[in-house]
């Protein structure tokens, strides 16, 4: 058994805490009910940065030059008439419409991110001009800015060098990328906004093939005029916590090596599993995620967004936040709690001594101390902690622990909110309270401790 024993000195303030928790990610290919935006606001926070998608070959017809702007998704009409499959084998038809979709997601957080998708093998290929592209991607972000004011950074494709997304290469990328910068340069000067482009949104690539130094590269020789680097955006669904900082240094590295800017980084999209069904797959990538993100706390300029608040679960149980029930509406998987743990952090992170190997953060306000524990790993965790410099005589002690049996509608399906665990009055002593528990594996936990 693994033990961790620390110390959380509640009277010493490190810093204003980050929020981690308020970048998040939309689907489009297994899209909720048009309430569920507003749903999972109500159960977390409001998000500063949303990632919202739209796909060309479903608001654009290539054939006839039409455009449906409420297009209902998830339906293939062009079926043996499309030039490549892209995801489509695992796509499912929603009853949600496209415009209901985004205005829903958009009008949940403070800005926007639209995801650009479809035709780059077409235009790669030649079957589609660069010209027509521009043209369908200037009318389809110009109609979603138009519906939704909050979008404010355009993204240019979703992990484009895999097979189902595009294939494409780096030097097949980056012609479709000034097409955007084009586009986003265009828009703002006739509309007035300010439009922000980036990418790639890449996956594993990263570090398999070194994809990404090729691309930061690219990104520097790159001659085109309109040419503009608002952002970068990468993925990873890897189970090493460490992964984060490893992709955030060999960035940074680049960023000085090919002299090119320095802004934000887009972790957007962030797991640990493989994209599965398998029940326990759950417990297992909201732990190992939920640690990985309180380790990105520490990575400034990078924003991270878990994959993913809905998903297909028959697909993607690993992942998804929420489960829709049903007799109607929604609950939270080990994933949804995690999120939703992230969001009760108070206002100022204080110090924690002892080597928790990021497995632990504290937060405190006035005479309220919040903790999130973790134990990302399939062997038990016994934890002892003692919390420090507490103003009172005593403090109610409330843990909410998420395991296989405990707060997980995926293997307990009566688990429909994330409940109270264990409540505890304790006098202090010294001004110090003591917390002992067993994690099973892949466990984690809050508490609450509040001084009176």
């Amino acid at each position: 058994m693994q033990t961790m024993n620390f110390a959380v000195k509640a009277g010493q303030t490190v810093r204003t805490w980050p929020r981690v928790e308020l970048y998040q990610n939309s689907t489009l290919r297994y899209t909720p009910p048009a309430d569920f935006a507003d749903f999972w606001v109500s159960n977390n926070c409001r998000p500063k940065i949303i990632r919202t998608w739209v796909t060309l070959d479903e608001i654009w017809d290539i054939e006839t030059d039409t455009y449906d702007w409420n297009y209902q998704i998830g339906v293939d009409k062009l079926g043996d008439k499309r030039y490549y499959p892209y995801d489509w084998p695992i796509s499912r038809p929603s009853e949600t419409h496209f415009e209901d979709y985004l205005t829903s997601f958009c009008r949940l957080a403070d800005e926007a991110m639209l995801n650009i998708r479809r035709f780059e093998r077409e235009t790669a290929d030649g079957l589609m001009s660069y010209e027509k592209y521009e043209e369908v991607v200037e009318k389809v972000i110009e109609h979603c800015k138009d519906l939704c004011d909050n979008i404010v950074y355009i993204e240019v494709s979703n992990e484009s060098e895999i097979p189902s997304f595009g294939s494409l290469t780096v030097a097949e990328y980056m012609p479709l990328y000034n097409c955007i910068c084009h586009v986003v340069k265009r828009l703002n000067e006739r509309r007035g906004w300010n439009l922000k482009v980036g990418g790639t949104a890449m996956t594993g690539g990263w570090t398999l093939r070194g994809l990404w130094h090729d691309y930061m590269k690219a990104l520097a020789e790159d001659t085109d005029p309109d040419k503009r680097i608002d952002f970068y955006s990468f993925h990873a669904y890897n189970p090493d916590n460490n992964c984060l900082q490893q992709m955030y240094n060999m960035h940074k590295s680049d960023v000085v090596k090919y002299g090119l800017p320095d802004a934000p980084l887009f972790f957007d999209e962030y797991g640990t599993r493989r994209a599965t069904g398998v029940l326990t797959d759950s417990l297992q990538n909201a732990s190992e995620t939920l640690t990985g993100m309180l380790r990105g706390a520490d990575l400034h300029g990078m924003y991270i967004f878990p994959w993913c608040t809905f998903h297909n679960p028959e697909l993607q149980m690993s992942y998804t936040q929420y489960l829709r029930l049903p007799e109607g509406g929604y609950a939270p998987t080990p994933n949804g709690h995690a999120v939703h743990m992230l969001c009760g952090m108070l206002d100022d992170e204080v110090v924690i001594q002892g080597n928790t190997n990021f497995r632990a953060r504290a937060t405190r306000k006035g005479n309220q101390v919040y903790m999130i524990v973790t134990n990302p790993s399939e062997d038990p965790l016994q934890i002892a902690c003692t919390v420090e410099q507490l103003e009172g005589q005593k403090a109610e002690v409330v843990m909410r622990q998420v395991d296989a049996k405990q707060n997980n509608v995926v293997t307990n399906p009566p688990c429909t909110e994330l409940a109270v665990t264990e409540f505890r009055e304790v006098t202090l002593v010294e001004g110090a309270a003591s917390i002992a528990c067993e994690l099973p594996p892949f466990a984690f936990a809050c508490w609450t401790i509040t001084a009176k």
